[in-house]
């Protein structure tokens, strides 16, 4: 059985991970573990947790403190969103680029093989209506997407015939995980609907968008793991024609989906310069059997089900201290329990 490293494993993502990939491989886990809170707590240690849960700030952590060599290393380690990069510029730059480049580096030399990344299709930026392909140039808005950036650069270099490193360049998240996020946008649609009745768009709704659910991230990471590529180093978009909306097509189809609810434009904010589409025709082709399963109409009602059905109070989550990310950090900061550098504080 392989062993897997996931670093950033308690997140939103990474429970979802987990839960894909536990049957088929050892998982060891690494988090700092700043978001605890779950809406769904009925078997999350038998579904969701790895086989072994290491509680540390990924900046302090070194790969020799394992007792074994991983087969392959998933970075999931982030400061995960533009409101975060933008509030915590400077961590953002030391979890997402330069502790992620350190731990590759301790990786190659340990005789790791394989080093996944989770990078993100928000580093093309303003792209419009052009398809972006992974060779076309990339045009970074925020530190957030900066960061991925020069983690890929980086990362490249440190690449060799024995060190295979693959980028996932992901879309946007979207879906259901116990450890659920409302700060980004089919979520924030979902909850918007089913507590209010009505969607309200904080743009124009015109930006393009490409999404992808968790548990298809899953997919395509176990695909990168036993994937055999030539290249040393390769960089690949992921996600699906299926799921590229506009914002406006997006909110619609969720309302659609869940019932009656109305769809509101915020006309007067500026537009959301983060419009681009992408292609995701090479993924496609060398992943077939690993393309995009779930479809918007059940996420959305898999998402509500989940919500509806918990003891939260969502009716003004995009002010929870739970379920958006920026919040939670505010808030363990205000609480004394994390510094500006984001340590726990003992």
């Amino acid at each position: 059985m392989k062993k897997i490293l996931i670093l950033g494993h308690t997140g939103y993502i990474g429970p979802v991970v987990i839960n894909h990939l536990k049957n088929k491989y050892y998982i060891c886990g690494v988090d700092t573990n700043w978001f605890k809170a779950r809406i769904n707590k009925k078997n999350y240690r038998e579904k969701y947790v790895s086989n072994k849960n290491i509680i540390k700030d990924i900046r302090n952590f070194k790969l020799n403190e394992l007792n074994f060599i991983p087969d392959a290393i998933i970075y999931l380690a982030a400061i995960s969103n533009d409101p975060m990069g933008h509030e915590f510029k400077k961590v953002t730059k030391e979890i997402n680029s330069n502790c992620c480049v350190k731990i590759a580096k301790e990786a190659k030399k340990l005789g790791v093989k394989k080093f996944i990344f989770a990078s993100s299709c928000s580093i093309y930026g303003a792209a419009g209506n052009t398809k972006k392909k992974e060779s076309d140039k990339i045009q970074p808005l925020t530190d957030y997407a900066k960061s991925k950036v020069i983690s890929e650069k980086k990362l490249e270099k440190l690449s060799s015939k024995n060190f295979k490193i693959i980028s996932l360049r992901f879309a946007t998240a979207a879906g259901y995980s116990p450890k659920l996020r409302l700060d980004l946008v089919f979520n924030d649609f979902v909850v918007n609907c089913i507590t209010k009745k009505e969607i309200l768009i904080l743009s124009n709704g015109e930006p393009w968008r490409p999404l992808i659910h968790v548990k298809d991230m899953a997919l395509s990471i176990e695909w990168a793991i036993e994937y055999t590529t030539k290249k040393n180093f390769l960089a690949i978009n992921i996600g699906s024609d299926k799921w590229t909306f506009r914002i406006r097509d997006l909110a619609s189809k969720i309302a659609k989906s869940l019932g009656k609810a109305k769809v509101k434009l915020n006309k007067n904010n500026q537009p959301d310069k983060r419009s681009y589409t992408v292609d995701f025709s090479l993924f496609k082709k060398i992943a077939k059997n690993f393309q995009p399963r779930e479809n918007v109409k059940d996420a959305a009602k898999v998402l509500a089900k989940n919500i509806l059905e918990s003891n939260y109070d969502f009716k003004n989550f995009r002010n929870s201290t739970k379920f958006i990310r920026l919040k939670t950090l505010k808030n363990l900061q205000e609480k004394k329990l994390i510094n500006k550098q984001l340590f726990w504080i003992k």
